[in-house]
């Protein structure tokens, strides 16, 4: 009897903890977007595209590149300017999968500025109890510095595979 009793109270303890973990929420943090991930920026109405690589930190911090084709300002035959630049900045992650990226642009044109995207997760994988993002969408704040007339930018980023996932 005693048998049955202990094997009994080990199975409800069993089962108790498995709900109450099913019911502890999880929270992105910027822990859940490290790694690295390309970048495919839409400006206005496919005006212009940017395409990129970005390296994300555990912290949030990170480091990208990016060549953006966009039209020549004041161009009449729809001539095109390719211009390249680097990126830095860091990442906000709220519990909820939304969040900021801050941005401080350097761009082949000279151009310097400073700017916030607003994002969210758009899908996720959990991986030893923590969600991992593998899908970002994000929309500019303000208008593009680098493609006039006040056209704002959205971003689709996607997380590209770890290099020890190919050696499997």
């Amino acid at each position: 009897m005693r048998k049955q009793l202990a094997i009994t109270l080990a199975l409800v303890s069993w089962i108790g903890a498995s709900a109450a973990n099913a019911e502890t929420p999880r929270c992105y943090t910027a822990a859940s977007v490290q790694g690295s991930w390309a970048v495919v920026g839409t400006y206005g109405a496919n005006v212009a595209e940017a395409f990129g690589t970005r390296a994300v930190e555990e912290n949030g911090n990170f480091t990208s590149t990016y060549v953006l084709n966009g039209p020549t300002s004041g161009s009449t035959t729809g001539a095109r300017t390719i211009t390249t630049g680097t990126q830095m900045g860091t990442y906000t992650v709220n519990c909820d999968g939304t969040g900021v990226v801050t941005r401080f642009l350097t761009s082949s044109t000279g151009v310097t500025v400073t700017q916030m995207d607003d994002f969210v997760i758009t899908r996720a994988d959990l991986k030893g109890g923590k969600l991992i993002a593998l899908a970002i969408s994000d929309a500019q704040r303000t208008p593009s510095a680098l493609v006039s007339g006040g056209i704002f930018v959205t971003r689709v980023h996607t997380r590209l595979p770890e290099a020890d996932q190919h050696e499997r």
